[in-house]
């Protein structure tokens, strides 16, 4: 990407000469458009304060590409979330990105993602053709959201960046690891939420899932966080586990509450 914002106030003779050589093959298409101009058909681009090797918009808000954030789509079926905090993803205008808080990004993105979220949120968006809905900003402010505890952020900041790193290595195996890990997430939020429900019914999750996180790093080479997601998963969904056990028990032992918010697509 060449990012040539005018809101850097490049000089151009002090821009890489290789990116102006190229730019100068194109000069003539990328020339702003005089103002008042009344000659033939302008081959430039349209009339503006830029400058002709620079971005027609001047981006003053590049920096928030670069913090850690939530990339989401502007209309979408899924209500897909993901948790930027170092890739560094820009957007075009087909999607919206979260930034702020950095503490509390990893515990929204949860919660974005969740059964909850889409059980009792998403008519909130204004439906558009083909069951897809429009994610703006002026409805998400309208949506409340529960502070978690500060045990309960760093959980769900653990287990974002552990399902994440699963979905990126793209191997069955991890697939498959990385939908029991977001089955626990989805679980984990509704604890959040109904734990006096989940507790009557010995459907609790988070402790015995923060037990498993203890000494994990997310910053740790790519082989030992594999090695970390292996070990996981090995003994979360063992037969003789609580967390595994619990995740059959979900929607059996709840059928008034877990189950309705589980099967949101049905309701």
């Amino acid at each position: 990407m060449i990012a040539t914002f005018p809101t850097f106030g490049y000089d151009p003779s002090r821009l890489p000469q290789p990116i102006i050589k190229h730019l100068s093959g194109y000069k003539q298409r990328l020339e702003p458009k005089p103002r008042g101009w009344s000659g033939a058909k302008w081959l430039g681009r349209k009339a503006g304060s830029y400058r002709w090797f620079e971005t027609q918009d001047s981006i003053s808000y590049y920096e928030e590409f670069t913090k850690p954030k939530i990339i989401y789509p502007n209309m979408t079926k899924h209500l897909p979330f993901y948790f930027d905090r170092n890739d560094h993803y820009f957007g075009n205008q087909k999607c919206f990105i979260i930034s702020g808080s950095t503490e509390f990004l990893p515990y929204l993105t949860a919660l974005l993602n969740s059964s909850v979220f889409k059980c009792c949120f998403k008519d909130n968006f204004p439906e558009l053709l083909g069951n897809t809905y429009e994610l703006s900003k002026i409805f998400f402010e309208k949506i409340p959201v529960k502070k978690p505890t500060e045990a309960q952020n760093e959980l769900f900041e653990k287990l974002i960046s552990t399902v994440q790193f699963a979905k990126a290595q793209n191997i069955t195996e991890a697939d498959i690891q990385a939908e029991f890990l977001e089955n626990i997430i989805d679980a984990c939020v509704m604890e959040c939420y109904f734990h006096g429900h989940m507790e009557e019914r010995d459907l609790l999750f988070q402790d015995d899932t923060i037990s498993l996180f203890t000494g994990y790093d997310s910053e740790a080479p790519e082989v030992e966080q594999q090695e970390f997601l292996e070990t996981f998963y090995k003994t979360a969904n063992a037969a003789d586990h609580p967390i595994r056990n619990r995740l059959i028990r979900l929607a059996a032992d709840s059928p008034e509450l877990l189950t309705v918010i589980k099967e949101e697509d049905k309701t």
